[in-house]
């Protein structure tokens, strides 16, 4: 099942998670810095502002209509967010021969729902040995052991995507990317620092700790935790 991101916390999320150097890279910080800068209180979906920001500037969004459109008193950080979108335009423009604003939006959201789709939080794993009741044999990136946490009986698959190598022994620690099968299940419960178990069936092979949390719907609220 694919997941398609939604809010800008979900986008910046992955974006500080991706170390490499491109431009769609800086054409996305561009785009979550006019999200920002936008002054509509706890604007955080993206079609939300995608919408307003139409209403504002006129459609097809332009770099002509972007800076158009003049302070008036009021829109300090309209202007400010539409300068960021105009120079997002140009980037993509100069070096992807695109100015189209929602095709430019789909090659971003394209290009790291890739990656959304093999994470929702990034943890540190630590597997039994055998002797302790863990798995007699390695683990391959991709393995979708249960995942279970102590606030639910429930529990459900999470794919393991190891962060720098194929195979896990028994009694190795690796960070790893989990991706769950029913995140729904786990919406607003997560938090940084947060143990869990992961098993075979009712067969505890190891342990987890949560390091980052990447998807913002499964993060408990700060006035809840």
């Amino acid at each position: 099942m694919d997941y398609n991101i939604e809010t800008s916390d979900t986008l910046r999320n992955l974006v500080d998670l991706d170390t490499e150097e491109h431009k769609v890279r800086d054409i996305a910080k561009l785009f979550l810095n006019a999200m920002d800068d936008w002054p509509t209180t706890n604007q955080n979906f993206i079609s939300d502002f995608i919408r307003e920001l139409k209403v504002c500037f006129g459609t097809p969004l332009t770099i002509e209509k972007l800076n158009a459109n003049k302070f008036n008193g009021q829109n300090a950080w309209q202007l400010e967010a539409g300068s960021s979108i105009a120079e997002l335009i140009n980037i993509s423009k100069r070096f992807y021969n695109v100015s189209d604003f929602d095709k430019i939006m789909d090659n971003i959201l394209n290009h790291y729902n890739k990656e959304f789709n093999t994470v929702d939080f990034i943890a540190e794993l630590q597997y039994l040995t055998t002797e302790q009741g863990g798995r007699r044999t390695p683990a391959q990136s991709g393995y979708r052991p249960q995942v279970k946490f102590e606030f639910a009986e429930m529990q459900t698959s999470g794919q393991q995507t190891f962060i720098g190598r194929e195979l896990v022994s028994p009694g190795e620690s690796v960070r790893a990317k989990i991706k769950f099968l029913s995140p729904h299940f786990f919406a607003h419960t997560l938090t940084k620092g947060m143990g869990f178990e992961f098993r075979e069936g009712g067969i505890v092979i190891g342990t987890g700790k949560i390091e980052y949390i990447v998807n913002e719907k499964l993060e408990k609220p700060d006035d809840d935790v």
